[in-house]
Formats: C-alpha cells, structure tokens, sequence
C-alpha cells in the first residue's frame, strides 16, 4: 500500500564521535536508536503500511524507555550532580512518547498530522540525545576510570540485564 506520505526524503540520522557521553555502553544504545529512527524514517518514506509504521514506534518507545533507565543507572553511580534534572527530562520525553503513540495508534488512516506526529517523535529523541545527553559528557570522561560495580563487588542492575 503506497501512502500519501511515500517518497519523502529524510536525511538519515549519522553517528559522530563528537556524540559520544563517555560511556561505551550508553553510546552503543544511542547509535541502535539512530539506526532505529532511520528505520522508522524509511518506513514512511517508502509508504508502508501504517501499522508497520506504528508498531516500529512502539518497539522504538520501548527502548528509549529502557534505554532511559540504564542512562539513569550509568549516571547515579557516576555521582552525576545533574542526574535529577536529567530524570525530569526523561519523564517528560516518556509522557511526549506516550502521547505521540497514543495518537498514531488511533489513527485509522494516515494523515499528514499523524505522519508529522512520527516525525515530532524523532526529532525529540535526536534534540534529548544531542543536547542533553551530550551534556553529561564531560562529568563521566571525569568519573570514566571508576569502577561501575556495587560497592561489595556485584555488577549494577543494567549489566545484569544482560546488557
């Protein structure tokens, strides 16, 4: 099914060094969910179909929000002073995410506010991780030579996730 939205052209989303927080683990997420946003960029430049396009969003929503809870673990045992204004943001990005999800999930055929509520979902994530995660950078290249494990040994709950 061809959309009225297909055959739009999006740059695709290019990881640079210079986007790098400090943390290998963190970085890697960052650059999966680049890779994911341009997935989901390509699926409604091709046109297809809008479940597809919903359901990239919601797997997309679900890993920023886990996402979110590592980059929250990785700062708290970093000391990070920012960390709270930090959580606030995320709170705020996950209400934005649900809302957006919310709206698109309803939609029974895509229209351009629905295409355009997809694109409002990629440019908050891209503005929180260039501008605010990259705000923390110079805090955990201070703190990088710490160890990362709780204070008896164990590994932080991120690493025991399997991450």
């Amino acid at each position: 099914m061809t959309a009225d939205w297909a055959g739009l052209k999006f740059s695709p989303l290019v990881w640079a060094s210079a986007f790098e927080t400090g943390d290998p683990e963190i970085d890697e997420e960052h650059q999966e969910l680049l890779c994911d946003l341009n997935d989901l960029s390509e699926l409604l430049a091709l046109g297809q179909e809008w479940s597809l396009v919903v359901d990239k969003s919601q797997r997309l929503r679900d890993k920023c929000f886990e996402h979110f809870q590592d980059e929250e673990v990785v700062l708290e045992e970093a000391a990070y002073e920012g960390l709270e204004c930090h959580k606030i943001e995320h709170r705020v990005i996950e209400q934005q995410l649900d809302g957006i999800l919310s709206f698109i999930a309803s939609v029974a055929l895509p229209s351009r506010a629905a295409t355009e509520a997809v694109l409002l979902l990629r440019s908050i994530l891209v503005n929180h991780f260039f501008r605010y995660d990259i705000s923390y950078k110079k805090h955990l290249s201070r703190s990088r030579g710490q160890k990362r494990g709780g204070a008896d040994g164990s590994e932080s709950p991120r690493r025991q996730r399997g991450r």
